[in-house]
């Protein structure tokens, strides 16, 4: 039997997906909301082979060097190329900017980001903008004050969509999809903690979590056709809604008296997730419900549930979760199951990080301490203790997962906090000096490629051959790099600095290009590929 490998580093690597670019026709005003169906209740493509270890016997190539300057490189305003386009967020001088980029760093397009970075936003740029690249969503106005705040009562949130570009060029036009508030907000809070009558579920306690969720709430589905966001424009709570980019059209998706805190789609696009609420901070708990595209089903899948947020996918059917509170910190991880309502329970005591492979058949738990990880085969769910030879990062490790090849048998490789050498690990709880001396690791989308970072870049082909190896950019180190982003077809590379520059590498000159000099340090997280 052949066992399913995958590859665990220290350090953060995100690989954006590539989606198929759609066309889409401009619209003019706001779009017909359809009333809700009833309420029922009831994670990059990456492969080291066996094969594929650095090995002393390698022969040596030949050091390219770094380019001769690495001064801004003059992008164009334009697109040179039909996609992929790797979109990101830059701090200008006239507020942050939002950029598509050529996939050869040759060519872009930019526009003002229409809102501020700050913590209001979702966390994620890919909740805004959507797979395609076609369209940006955002919000205008305010839903007012909350948490003890002075000032109006306002009532002109409203949710838009800008249209990126169109046949390359930027247009930048925007539309109305819905203003979000009621016509009796915020008096709804009081009339909504009357008819609810539960004891501690005032109010304020009612607007404050409405104000922290409405524009946190927000997923495009991952065909960039539909979004989902929340809204409070027909009941006394904020509800799960969906517009179609086709059709132009709403359609109410719950009616619950909670306000809503988070939506995601199952990567399969079939089903919505909202975790919902009745007051934030501490001891808050979630009821998750999940809703199918159609609308016509809604589960109820966890109550009262103290979990920080969001859920990690395994399948399109499948994701897990678990709790966390002060003291006992995260524990009890559990796999849930939408089309069954079936929770199995993986692991109580508490740890400090989870990481589940890519095909979602084995999961790596480590502990509290640090020094220990636990592999349970999620088939079965039979858990094999492995013990380290030392002390991994107990917060930091495995922050990073990549899949190794499914027909070898070394499942894992990790560093330990005493270097920077890198260890296989299989199912058999067996460690193998991997052979790579490294800061970072990262594998190309094609499976076919991979490379490491420390004195210098290296790349290596899967059969275990070192194709080439490229000097890192001038007056440069590999801890100055957090990052390394493939092109899609793993024909190069984007290095992006701790300081928050971005670098592109042509394979077929070994130079690099300085193409962002200002990535933006706050609001969603970018670099992602949309196409």
């Amino acid at each position: 039997m052949k066992l399913k490998p995958f590859l665990l580093m220290v350090c953060i690597i995100i690989l954006g997906d590539t989606c198929f670019f759609h066309t889409l026709p401009p619209t003019m005003g706001p779009a017909t909301i359809s009333p809700a169906a009833t309420l029922t209740l009831a994670v990059p493509p990456t492969f080291v082979p066996a094969t594929a270890v650095p090995s002393p016997g390698v022969p040596s190539v030949n050091v390219l060097p770094p380019a001769a300057t690495l001064t801004p490189a003059a992008v164009p305003s334009r697109l040179d190329t039909d996609g992929p386009y790797l979109a990101y967020l830059r701090e200008a001088g006239n507020g942050p900017e939002i950029v598509l980029m050529d996939a050869t760093g040759k060519g872009e397009l930019s526009a003002p980001f229409p809102m501020e970075l700050n913590s209001s936003l979702p966390p994620l740029l890919s909740n805004l903008l959507s797979s395609d690249g076609a369209w940006l969503a955002f919000y205008t106005g305010s839903a007012g004050p909350a948490f003890g705040q002075s000032g109006p009562d306002a009532s002109d949130l409203t949710l838009k969509l800008m249209s990126l570009f169109n046949f390359k060029l930027l247009t930048g036009d925007n539309q109305l999809v819905t203003r979000l508030l009621s016509a009796d907000y915020p008096a709804n809070f009081a009339t909504a903690a009357s008819q609810l009558g539960v004891a501690g579920v005032t109010a304020q306690a009612l607007r404050d979590s409405f104000v922290a969720g409405i524009t946190q709430s927000i997923a495009w589905s991952p065909d960039g056709k539909q979004l989902a966001f929340a809204g409070q424009m027909d009941g006394l709570s904020s509800d799960l809604y969906l517009y179609d980019t086709g059709s132009q059209a709403i359609q109410r998706m719950s009616s619950g008296p909670q306000e809503v805190e988070w939506i995601d789609w199952s990567p399969d696009g079939k089903w919505i997730l909202d975790g919902s609420v009745y007051f934030v901070g501490e001891g808050m708990t979630y009821d998750v419900y999940a809703t199918s595209r159609d609308g016509k089903v809604t589960r109820k899948l966890l109550s009262d549930y103290q979990m920080v947020g969001g859920v990690t996918w395994i399948n399109g059917s499948e994701f897990l979760t678990y709790q966390s509170e002060n003291g006992p910190g995260n524990y009890g991880l559990e796999r849930v199951n939408i089309e069954s309502g079936r929770i199995d329970k993986i692991w109580e005591p508490s740890f400090s990080m989870f990481l589940p492979d890519l095909q979602g058949d084995w999961l790596a738990v480590f502990t509290q301490s640090g020094d220990e990880m636990n592999l349970v085969n999620l088939a079965t769910l039979q858990k094999t203790v492995v013990t380290l030879p030392g002390r991994i990062h107990a917060f930091g490790a495995g922050s990073s997962l990549i899949a190794m090849d499914p027909g070898a048998d070394r499942h894992f490789i990790l560093r330990l906090d005493t270097g920077v050498d890198w260890y296989y690990l299989s199912t058999s709880g067996a460690l193998t000096d991997s052979g790579i001396n490294a800061d970072l690791v990262s594998i190309a989308p094609d499976q076919q490629h991979w490379i490491t970072m420390k004195d210098d870049l290296q790349l290596f082909s899967n059969a275990s051959t070192r194709i080439a190896t490229f000097a890192l950019p001038l007056g440069m180190q590999a801890g100055d790099f957090q990052r390394i982003i493939w092109r899609p077809d793993s024909s190069g590379i984007f290095l992006v600095s701790t300081s928050g520059q971005l670098y592109a590498l042509d394979y077929s000159t070994g130079e690099y290009e300085l193409v962002e000099q200002y990535l933006a340090t706050a609001g969603p997280a970018g670099l992602i590929w949309v196409h």
